[in-house]
């Protein structure tokens, strides 16, 4: 193959890369916001909008543990990438024509499955695509255009579904969906390359032993816990601040969450970015533990103020923190797996721990501003994040110098 024939590769995988990172951004984070909108503007019970809520919430802690365990053994990732978009569309187009209870319960479970695919996909198409020297700059990228994208789009989509109704922002992610298979095909063939260890001649007994050894090892479990506390303390922040913004009438709520999404995603665009491009060269935990320190410190700020600039710096320093750690996330699994392959499952683990600190999040935040107020909410919420912040100091190691050492042993020793 001829170096224009690379180049030309090249240039086709990182512009469907740079597409689908933007467009799919608002189907994996915002559909269930506005489908939240739809049903209580239907006037549904906060009972029944909170049972197809949990729906999807469900539906994406299954995908990624399944997905990630799929991705280290199949390599058709650009089908499965065309499916969950065709599923995600098909999803959002029978919850806007019939919404009913157990319809929508339903298709939310499928669409919170499909959509959740979409990060585990797009990392293990990224590291074909872009390999080992490539992958952490490519995926600062694709970070890049998914906060651009969620920054954008929901900006827009909430203009358009306070003026058109709030049938209109779920049709448009429907379309989105859709609009993405048109990139899935400018993928070439490199997206389905398979995985360095995908054809492991070893006995089923000893891929399962190695599985429970990397499920298992020290370090991802320190990490697994670190990750679902940092969840626990910031899932439920945004929606807290929304929340107190409407109870005590401090403006227009619609406008608060439109500042929310647009100042924190619009300071991940860079940050991600930044951070994807030094990757390589920096060592993991203290840039971590910088982004986790911010979070403790931006709770404390909501507390002491309500005004408007106190919750633009605040979404400032959510920006900065998530920015580092939606980045990091994908180089801390790829250094763990290094030694012991199933670096897509370790992914999928991650992300679907990830999830479930969000959802309990949510869960704990509202019992404890119902009984105690908003206050000692945020103060949980502190509390948590400087919990997982000496966790990470004293109990976590630094991954890289363990990777390369690894490589190293590798390089001289051969493959097992």
């Amino acid at each position: 193959m001829t170096s224009h024939e690379t180049d030309t590769r090249c240039r086709r995988d990182n512009i469907a890369l740079d597409g689908l990172s933007f467009l799919l951004a608002d189907v994996q984070d915002n559909l269930g916001a506005f489908l939240t909108g739809l049903l209580a503007a239907y006037g549904w019970p906060s009972a029944d909008i909170g049972m197809t809520i949990a729906a999807g919430g469900a539906g994406a802690v299954t995908a990624r543990l399944l997905g990630g365990w799929a991705l280290d053994r199949l390599s058709s990732r650009r089908a499965i990438l065309a499916g969950c978009s065709v599923v995600t569309a098909f999803s959002v187009s029978v919850a806007a024509l019939f919404p009913g209870f157990w319809q929508i319960v339903c298709v939310h479970f499928l669409a919170g499955g499909a959509g959740a695919l979409f990060s585990p996909l797009l990392a293990a198409i990224s590291r074909q695509t872009a390999g080992d020297g490539g992958y952490m700059a490519r995926m600062g990228r694709n970070e890049s255009f998914n906060h651009m994208g969620n920054a954008l789009v929901a900006c827009f989509m909430s203009v358009v579904g306070s003026t058109a109704g709030p049938l209109t922002p779920l049709w448009a992610i429907g379309g989105l969906a859709a609009i993405s298979l048109f990139l899935v095909v400018g993928l070439t063939r490199r997206a389905d390359a398979q995985e360095g260890g995908s054809q492991d001649s070893r006995s089923g007994a000893a891929k399962g032993r190695e599985v429970v050894r990397v499920l298992t090892d020290a370090s991802f479990l320190v990490f697994l816990i670190c990750y679902l506390l940092f969840n626990l303390a910031n899932g439920a922040t945004v929606p807290l601040m929304i929340e107190r913004h409407a109870v005590y009438h401090f403006g227009s709520v619609s406008f608060m969450t439109a500042v929310c999404i647009v100042v924190a995603q619009a300071t991940m665009v860079p940050v991600a970015f930044l951070v994807g491009r030094t990757a390589g060269q920096w060592p993991r935990k203290p840039l971590f533990l910088v982004a986790l320190a911010v979070q403790p410190l931006r709770d404390l700020m909501i507390i002491r103020s309500a005004g408007w600039p106190t919750m633009c710096l605040a979404q400032i320093l959510d920006g900065i923190s998530s920015g580092i750690i939606l980045v990091l996330f994908y180089a801390i699994m790829s250094d763990l797996a290094a030694h012991g392959g199933r670096r897509n499952l370790l992914i999928g683990v991650g992300l679907a721990v990830g999830t479930v600190g969000a959802l309990l999040s949510n869960f704990a935040g509202g019992l404890l501003t119902s009984a105690y107020g908003f206050n000692l909410a945020f103060l949980a919420l502190a509390g948590s994040g400087t919990a997982v912040f000496f966790l990470f100091l004293f109990a976590m190691p630094e991954t890289r110098e363990a990777r390369l050492a690894s490589t190293r042993r590798l390089a001289l020793t051969g493959p097992r």
